[in-house]
């Protein structure tokens, strides 16, 4: 390869340090934590939706790498994003340029490899530069869960750590626009005015790293659009997963995003559409192996049952609903439903004559989204049955209603697991 090509992406070969545009002065909660990994001998994986900053997570790791006295020449970073070379070659560039010595006998090495899954015959790549090489720490991202789950799984069992890069947490979003989160936490109450603003636009597209400063609603609208759901729908899911049919894809996201947290059928769909069942089936998976969709199922006691009972479908972030719907206002209900599920991390609802939003496991939390003048008969039916912890979440509302707790959206997201009150 041309050697120009693999210094664009390395300056700190020449100037000794990170370019400042690269860098940014805010370090996500997964910083802090990948640092205790960095001297480990597995390799890190970081895995993650697009724009959610798993590159600027590699730069700034570079940096710190910098700064503790690792000499620069001893970095290298390359992304396959744009850029289809075999890493074989760019390993023996690599060497023959800059190191000027075998890897044997250059001391510690530092390898960065953005968008891994895009290399060809990446697993046996890595599994053999691992193996040869015990001073090469490597440090892989990708957007595709499908090929690196894979990969982890089968190639280099045994030699990886993953994790998973999500999307800005509330309280990142508010560090991100100048809020002590120490602060807020001595009394919430006090800083209601002005969460309240700030968690509407977190939950139309704060989401993102570089979206979290910005008050421009179509500005943010057309980046979510084109830097992400396009992207993904158009370029990763078809050469990394084999879909054909991209606007196949294009009509389920879009009917997604009308009814997020809907119980999905994929006979109907597929009647809707023109298509077959198992072709719906495989076209909701592959959106979800794209990280833009996850399932919650339907608890039915055993594993089993579980699986092949109903399931509902929700977007990774609720951005995604905002960047589908101009009439975002109206989707609200089913927005903080969405929101929810995303911070709950949950697996199942519960679906048995009546019907709970989230149940954990061991059905002993119970969780409710309080939707304009929904009762609470279905979640008393519910703990009549189950001993479980119980809260519903409301746009707005807190207080108490027949021994149920009735927590705020914005308070949930800071605060839960939530105390109880003083």
């Amino acid at each position: 390869m041309d050697l120009m090509e693999l210094e664009v992406f390395n300056p700190w070969w020449r100037s000794g340090k990170v370019r400042d545009e690269w860098l940014k002065e805010y370090k996500r909660k997964l910083y802090h934590e990948l640092s205790n990994y960095i001297d480990r001998r597995q390799i890190i994986l970081l895995k993650g939706l697009r724009r959610t900053g798993k590159t600027t997570l590699m730069f700034q790791i570079i940096q710190h790498l910098i700064d503790r006295g690792v000499s620069p020449k001893n970095i290298l970073y390359f992304s396959f994003d744009e850029w289809r070379y075999d890493l074989k070659e760019i390993m023996a560039d690599y060497q023959k340029h800059i190191i000027g010595k075998t890897f044997e006998n250059c001391g510690k090495v530092f390898l960065f490899l953005d968008e891994i899954q895009k290399a060809d015959d990446w697993e046996n790549r890595l599994k053999v530069i691992y193996d040869l090489y015990p001073n090469i720490k490597i440090f892989v991202s990708g957007s595709s869960s499908l090929r690196l789950k894979r990969g982890a799984s089968e190639s280099l069992a045994g030699r990886v750590i993953g994790f998973l890069i999500e999307p800005l947490a509330f309280d990142e979003f508010l560090e991100l626009n100048g809020y002590n989160i120490e602060k807020i936490e001595k009394n919430p109450d006090l800083w209601k005015r002005e969460l309240e603003p700030l968690f509407y636009r977190y939950i139309k597209f704060g989401t993102f790293p570089e979206l979290a400063g910005e008050e421009d609603e179509e500005f943010a609208r057309r980046y979510i659009l084109d830097s992400v759901i396009d992207r993904i729908i158009y370029r990763d899911i078809p050469e990394e997963l084999g879909a054909r049919d991209v606007e196949l894809l294009k009509k389920i996201v879009y009917m997604i995003g009308k009814n997020p947290g809907s119980i999905v059928n994929f006979r109907e769909i597929g009647k809707n559409l023109g298509r077959d069942e198992r072709t719906i089936s495989n076209y909701f998976e592959y959106l979800e192996y794209g990280l833009i969709i996850r399932f919650l199922f339907n608890h039915r006691g055993s594993p089993v049952a579980t699986m092949r009972k109903l399931k509902k479908v929700y977007f990774t972030s609720t951005n995604f609903i905002f960047a589908l719907n101009k009439n975002f206002d109206y989707l609200l209900p089913k927005v903080l439903e969405n929101l929810v599920a995303l911070k709950l991390d949950a697996k199942f609802f519960y679906h048995n004559r009546y019907e709970i939003d989230f149940v954990n496991e061991d059905m002993r939390l119970a969780v409710e989204v309080k939707r304009g003048g929904k009762n609470l008969k279905q979640m008393k039916q519910f703990l009549s049955e189950f001993p479980a912890e119980s809260f519903i979440i409301d746009a707005e509302i807190e207080g108490e209603e027949g021994g149920i707790r009735i927590v705020p959206a914005w308070k949930f997201l800071l605060f839960f697991p939530i105390p109880e009150p003083p």
